[in-house]
């Protein structure tokens, strides 16, 4: 019986694992056909000294630095940059949830730049990130000036490829 249980275990992993061709994109599983791969815009992406990734865009026209967090469910901006980003904000009844803050957090809008794709994002938030920045400085990781999360990662079908440390994302219009 055990080497029944031991089998099917290993039955159902080879099956999660599936095989891939060394020369599949990793964008082509999530893209709805052959010609929208081609659609996907790619982004370097860092690895700071902690082990996070972080990518460069562009802000309403200013870099900015985002820490990309796969497990939060918002996008935010440092409320430091404010004024330099050209923000405007709206108070909101939302609180954030898991990353150390019990205040109410603002709302945003801004223009992101993805290579020669500008993108509106409607839906960012404010909010004092100090206390990552701190722990960057404390292990020299550099600094972010915001936070990619699951919303925007979703919404622009985000695809990670660690290995080559890039992430795609589908920003392009629909002629």
């Amino acid at each position: 019986m055990k080497q029944f249980t031991v089998l099917c275990l290993l039955a159902i992993l080879a099956g999660c694992t599936g095989s891939k061709r060394a020369d599949d994109s990793p964008i082509a599983e999530v893209a709805d056909s052959t010609s929208q791969v081609k659609e996907f815009e790619e982004v370097e992406l860092l690895k700071t000294r902690t082990g996070h990734i972080t990518a460069s865009l562009s802000v309403n026209g200013q870099p900015c630095i985002f820490l990309i967090d796969t497990g939060g469910g918002a996008t935010i901006i440092d409320k430091k940059k404010k004024k330099a980003f050209g923000l405007e904000s709206s108070k909101t009844s939302d609180y954030a949830a898991g990353i150390g803050s019990a205040s109410p957090l603002t709302k945003t809008s801004a223009t992101f730049q993805v290579n020669d794709y500008s993108i509106e994002v409607k839906d960012l938030y404010l909010m004092d990130i100090s206390f990552i920045n701190a722990e960057f400085r404390k292990n020299k990781a550099g600094r972010v000036d915001g936070v990619l999360g699951t919303d925007f990662l979703d919404k622009y079908k985000a695809v990670i490829d660690y290995s080559k440390c890039k992430m795609y994302l589908y920003v392009r219009p629909k002629e």
